[in-house]
C-alpha cells in the first residue's frame, strides 16, 4: 500500500483559501485566532493535496466523526489524518486502507525527565527507551507510534492498554487492530509516525510552501532503512500470516 505524507512548516499568516468552500471559511467565525488560523491552514494543505494527487479544484465535503477526526463524505474518497505539532502541520493520505498518523516534537529538558504522555506502558518499551542515546527522544518516537495507531478511525474508542509495541524486535500487537503496520523516524527536532492498515509497503514524503507547492523529499519501501532512528513495526498477525504463505 502506498501513503503519502505531507508537511508543511509556515510561519506566515493564513494563506490564499481559494480552494475551501465558503461554507467551510465561514464556519470558523466563532473560533480563536489561533484556532482559526491552524484549522484553516490545515484544510488549504489538504486542499492542496486533493488537487495535486486527484485534480480537486475544491476541497471535497468533510464531516467529523463523534471522536474529532475529520473524513470526506464520501465514503470513496481517501484516508487521511492531520498532525500538528509547532509550527509544522503534517497530513497523511491514502487511497485504500485506513490512516493515522502523529507528530511530536523532542523537547529539550535538562533533566532529561519524560512527561506523563510519554512513559513506556510495558517492560519491553522501558527497556528499549533504556537501550537507546538519548531516552528523551526514544520516548517521545514511541509516542508518535502510539498516537497514530489510535488515531485510526475507530481505534481510540478501545483501552489504550490493548496495544504493545516490542521496538526491539520490530513488532506490535493490539487486539483491535490485529493488521496494521507503523513507520516511524526522527528528523532533527519532530518526531514522526505513520500508520497504516493492513501493510505499509511505500511511504512518499512531500513537503510543501505556498511559494512552491508540492516538493517530494524522500521514499520509503519495505524494510529500507532511512536512519539511525528509523523504526517499522508489524503487527503480529502480519508477520504469522506472512510466513505460513511462505511455508
Amino acid at each position: 500500500m502506498t501513503c503519502h505524507f505531507v508537511r508543511w512548516t509556515s510561519t506566515e499568516a493564513l494563506p490564499d483559501l481559494q480552494r475551501l468552500p465558503d461554507r467551510l471559511i465561514s464556519s470558523t467565525q466563532g473560533f480563536s485566532a489561533k484556532r482559526r488560523e491552524r484549522y484553516l491552514k490545515s484544510r488549504v494543505l489538504l486542499a492542496e493535496m486533493m488537487f495535486y494527487f486527484f485534480g480537486y479544484p475544491l476541497l471535497p465535503t468533510l464531516l467529523v466523526s463523534p471522536e474529532g477526526r475529520p473524513y470526506f463524505a464520501d465514503p470513496n474518497m481517501p484516508n487521511f489524518s492531520i498532525g500538528y505539532a509547532g509550527n509544522t502541520i503534517a497530513i497523511l493520505l491514502s487511497e485504500e486502507g485506513s490512516v493515522g498518523m502523529d507528530i511530536e516534537i523532542v523537547h529539550v529538558r535538562p533533566t532529561n525527565q519524560v512527561v506523563p504522555q510519554m512513559q513506556a506502558q510495558t517492560q519491553a518499551e522501558q527497556a528499549w527507551i533504556d537501550a537507546q542515546r538519548d531516552p528523551l527522544e526514544a520516548a517521545t518516537q514511541l509516542c508518535t507510534i502510539r498516537q497514530s495507531l489510535m488515531k485510526i478511525p475507530g481505534v481510540n474508542s478501545h483501552p489504550p492498554n490493548n496495544l504493545k509495541l516490542h521496538p526491539a524486535s520490530g513488532r506490535l500487537r493490539s487486539t483491535y487492530t490485529p493488521a496494521v503496520e507503523v513507520m516511524s523516524d526522527v528528523d532533527d527536532y519532530l518526531a514522526w509516525a505513520c500508520a497504516h492498515i493492513p501493510t505499509l509497503n511505500r511511504l512518499i514524503m512531500w513537503k510543501y510552501t505556498s511559494a512552491t507547492g508540492m516538493r517530494k523529499s524522500g521514499e520509503i519501501l519495505q524494510q529500507q532503512r532511512q536512519s539511525v532512528r528509523y523504526m517499522k513495526l508489524t503487527s503480529h498477525t502480519i508477520e504469522k500470516a506472512t510466513s505460513t504463505a511462505s511455508q
